[in-house]
């Protein structure tokens, strides 16, 4: 995605006071997101409020499947301990086990036996969406 496309996404995100613009700024930004887009959503992820966060995951999530779980599972404790629910982006970090499911399950395994709390927490409930392998 080019800069100002880019930069009007975010600008359009972070406008709380228009809830319809705020919601198709994400919808565009999962939409038009590609893996160039990667290191700019990794950057949203970390430093956007809850709102910009869920937005972030959720393209995030597609594209790079298990390659970041580590970032997204710190987003997603931040969400937790901001007080939020977190469901939309609990719905995004299930499309990783259902699009990639052996680099998930590979992924998550490891965060399981590795990760300290809260991460091997998280690890362990999104293993429990991956397939057992055959």
């Amino acid at each position: 995605m080019d800069t100002a496309t880019w930069s009007n996404i975010v600008s359009a995100l972070s406008n709380k006071e228009d809830v319809d613009t705020c919601v198709a700024a994400a919808a565009r930004l999962h939409k038009d997101s590609t893996s160039e887009d990667i290191p700019a959503l990794l950057e949203l992820l970390e430093r956007g409020d809850f709102f910009e966060r869920e937005a972030a995951a959720w393209p995030l999530a597609e594209l790079s499947g298990a390659a970041h779980l580590q970032e997204l599972f710190d987003a997603y404790q931040r969400g937790f301990d901001e007080g939020h629910d977190n469901d939309g982006f609990t719905a995004a970090l299930l499309e990783i086990p259902a699009l990639y499911p052996d680099d998930a399950r590979a992924a998550l395994m490891a965060l399981v036996s590795e990760a300290r709390e809260p991460t091997r927490g998280h690890a362990a409930w999104l293993l429990e969406f991956c397939e057992s392998p055959n």
